[in-house]
């Protein structure tokens, strides 16, 4: 019998279904520990954030080839990645202005804090300093912590600013939302408006269920998700006894097995040690090689570990 109990962790509401996939194929087993990941969700704050030389570091050490997607723009790191660095922009002007002035900023194309941003970000892309906007949140209002909650709409003047500048250039935006009807109708609309910018929804969308997930995919081909902190991990930093939304050390969830290998080229994965969590990374990926690649058939292990996010962000 499958029964779903409701958590909240790191600003995420997870569910968790008691059911889980069959015993993995041992050749999956194998290709899982030692495929090449891109990480893309991968925070590099500027603010007490570890330092360039460490996150190589820890990448190397686990076998993560390609990082980023979200966080602040830093130099020292595109410097040290090179051609394995995924940058991005928005991160910070979102959370000054939200923190300095009130989500209702958030919505406003004459926000100060997005004005440089979207005077320069044209340049940026056009000489590959950036390749997309995140992780930009526009609804996270029943979790994480209560200072950080905040909801806006995700189709406003703001958001259709940011989506209208990568869409000329084929640009990506990776969203921190909540699977809500009117989150949904907003997604569909700006998918459709501006079908060359790729959406990317952070954690594969919290409060979403694998079928709300395989509703967005098959109605849009410009809308992905990254699977950061769908497992145990982030639970118990958190201190939350709860199981893994996608998957926990028992496997993974049937649902979302169906859902992964229906829509491979979609999935991506991710990390996020956020909040003060970077001595954790070796934690998060080992997590995902054990408890998620290995239950998925060798040639999707490839494409949602790396290949994917090869012809998303266009890396070598």
């Amino acid at each position: 019998m499958k029964y779903l109990k409701v958590v909240s962790v790191c600003g995420l509401i997870l569910f968790a279904s008691f059911s889980f996939a069959q015993s993995p194929d041992p050749k999956s087993v194998a290709l899982a520990k030692t495929v090449p990941i891109a990480d893309v969700h991968l925070h590099t704050y500027s603010r007490n954030g570890p330092a360039s030389a460490d996150i190589v570091q820890r990448m190397n050490a686990n076998g993560v080839r390609w990082g980023g997607g979200v966080g602040d723009l830093r130099p020292d790191i595109a410097d040290a990645l090179g051609n394995r660095h995924i940058p991005a922009a928005g991160q910070r002007e979102f959370a000054e202005s939200f923190v300095r002035q009130g989500a209702s900023t958030l919505v406003a194309t004459e926000n100060i804090y997005f004005r440089d941003l979207f005077t320069n970000a044209r340049g940026m892309f056009a000489s590959g300093t950036i390749k997309g906007f995140g992780e930009l949140h526009t609804n996270n209002e029943s979790s994480g912590p209560q200072p950080f909650r905040r909801k806006i709409k995700t189709d406003n003047p703001a958001m259709r600013k940011f989506y209208e500048i990568a869409n000329d250039y084929g640009g990506f935006i990776q969203i921190h939302s909540q699977h809500n009807p009117e989150f949904t109708e907003d997604l569909l609309r700006l998918s459709a408006d501006f079908p060359n910018t790729i959406t990317i929804l952070s954690h594969c969308l919290p409060l979403a269920q694998p079928d709300d997930l395989a509703n967005l995919f098959k109605q849009r081909k410009n809308i992905m998700c990254e699977m950061s902190a769908s497992g145990e991990l982030h639970n118990r930093l958190a201190k939350i006894n709860r199981p893994g939304r996608a998957y926990t050390t028992e496997g993974l969830r049937p649902k979302w097995k169906a859902l992964i290998e229906a829509f491979p080229d979609r999935i991506m994965l991710g990390s996020d040690t956020c909040c003060g969590w970077d001595a954790h990374y070796d934690e998060a990926i080992a997590e995902i090689r054990a408890n998620l690649l290995p239950y998925l058939r060798p040639d999707v292990i490839e494409q949602v570990a790396y290949k994917n996010a090869l012809r998303v962000f266009k890396l070598q």
